[in-house]
């Protein structure tokens, strides 16, 4: 009886032939640095589909790599990707401002800017500055701050009301905002 045997199948018994030999060789080989191995080290486990665990396979044999070692380079290059230049990066979360500013908020589409219920007493109170909102950021608060202004019942001056923000340290931009367009910015956001 004679046997035919596919290139396919000689393909795969060469590809399965050096799997062998390349485990092998691992075994034998002293532990691998696993990107300067320290005590801080981990050890991770996670599913993931066959598909994608056969699909690493071949990579890694193709590089001549463990899939872990793969795996842990993707990782490492997708948390340098999602690493934020300094000034995309907000000092305050959006999920705290957003809290801080729904606190402030009242009843009726009020916003309270004085008192110990005010957005400046809490801001303040959170060490947090108005310099360090990121600009989307320092949108939001302008428009709270614009509902709070037009909700005075006697108005103090742009300049005055601008002096109470002082102990937040707004910006410069902010400073002028604050003394000249608070009024302005209301009037628009009613129109």
């Amino acid at each position: 009886m004679t046997y035919v045997i596919s290139s396919r199948k000689l393909e795969l018994k060469e590809k399965v032939k050096k799997m062998v030999e390349i485990k092998k060789e691992v075994e034998e080989q002293e532990p691998m640095e696993i990107d300067a191995i320290d005590d801080s080290m981990i050890k991770v486990i996670f599913t993931m589909s066959k598909a994608t665990w056969k699909r690493l396979g071949e990579i890694a044999l193709d590089r001549e790599t463990s899939r872990s070692s793969l795996v842990r380079e993707a990782i490492k290059q997708y948390l340098e990707k999602l690493e934020l230049p300094a000034e995309q990066n907000p000092k305050i979360s959006d999920r705290q401002l957003d809290k801080l500013l729904k606190e402030c908020s009242k009843e009726g589409e009020g916003f309270e800017i004085d008192g110990e219920e005010g957005f400046i007493q809490k801001f303040n109170a959170k060490g947090w500055k108005l310099s360090d909102l990121t600009d989307i950021q320092w949108e939001r608060v302008k428009e709270q701050i614009a509902i709070g202004y037009n909700g005075y019942w006697s108005k103090p001056s742009l300049e005055e009301f601008a002096e109470k923000f002082d102990v937040l340290e707004p910006s410069e931009e902010q400073r002028t905002w604050l003394s000249t367009e608070t009024e302005e910015e209301e009037k628009e956001a009613k129109e």
